[in-house]
C-alpha cells in the first residue's frame, strides 16, 4: 500500500468494504484514555475474549466498534481455547497485569501518525520474499484485499491454516514446519 496518513475512520470503512464487517473498531477502544484501566480491571474477561474457544467471538465481540468496551465493562466471561494452558495463562496474566498502557501505545502511535515523516517516502513495493500465514477461522484477510495488495507484494506466498488468530499457539508444529520449508525454498 502506498504510504499515506493513517485515518482510523477511513480504515474502518475500508475494512468493512473488504471484510463485510468492522474488523478494526477495537482500535478506537485501544486509543481511548480509559482503555488500559478497563482492561487491567477486567483482565480475565480480556484474556477470555482474545483467547476464546469460540473463534466467532473475535468477529462479534472484539473487532466491532464499541463491542470490546461493552464486553469488558460487563466483565463477560467465556471458555478459553484448549491450547491456552494454565501455565501459558499465568505467564500472560502476569505480563498484562504489569500495565496495559505501554502495550496499547503501538496502536496510539499509528493512529497519531507519529512515524509519518519517516514513512512517507518509503517504496510501497516490498521486493523481498514474503510468507503470509493466516488462520481461516478468523475472517480477517479476504482474498479481495490480498488481490488489491498483490501489486505491492509480488513475491508473496500465502499459507492457510485451520486456526483462529493465534496460529503459533494453536498449531505450533505445523507453523514451524511451514516456516522451515519456506526458508529452505527461498535460500
Amino acid at each position: 500500500m502506498v504510504p499515506r496518513i493513517f485515518d482510523l475512520d477511513q480504515m474502518i470503512a475500508i475494512s468493512e468494504a473488504y471484510c463485510g464487517y468492522d474488523s478494526l473498531g477495537y482500535w478506537k477502544f485501544f486509543d481511548s484514555d480509559d482503555a488500559a484501566t478497563i482492561i487491567e480491571n477486567n483482565l480475565e474477561s480480556f484474556i477470555d475474549l482474545i483467547y476464546a474457544s469460540n473463534t466467532t467471538l473475535f468477529k462479534t465481540h472484539f473487532t466491532p466498534t464499541g463491542k470490546i468496551r461493552q464486553w469488558l465493562i460487563n466483565n463477560h466471561r467465556t471458555a478459553r481455547a484448549t491450547y491456552m494452558t494454565e501455565n501459558d495463562y499465568n505467564i500472560l496474566r502476569q505480563y498484562l497485569s504489569k500495565g496495559m498502557q505501554p502495550k496499547l501505545n503501538w496502536y496510539r502511535a499509528i493512529i497519531a501518525n507519529v512515524d509519518w515523516e519517516h514513512e512517507k517516502n518509503i517504496d510501497p513495493i516490498i521486493r523481498r520474499q514474503i510468507l503470509f500465514m493466516r488462520g481461516k477461522q478468523v475472517d480477517v484477510c479476504r482474498e479481495t484485499s490480498l488481490t488489491k495488495q498483490s501489486s505491492f507484494t509480488p513475491n508473496i506466498e500465502i499459507i492457510d491454516f485451520d486456526t483462529g488468530h493465534w496460529l503459533m499457539e494453536e498449531q505450533p508444529k505445523a507453523i514451524n514446519q511451514a516456516i522451515e520449508e519456506w526458508i529452505k525454498k527461498i535460500l
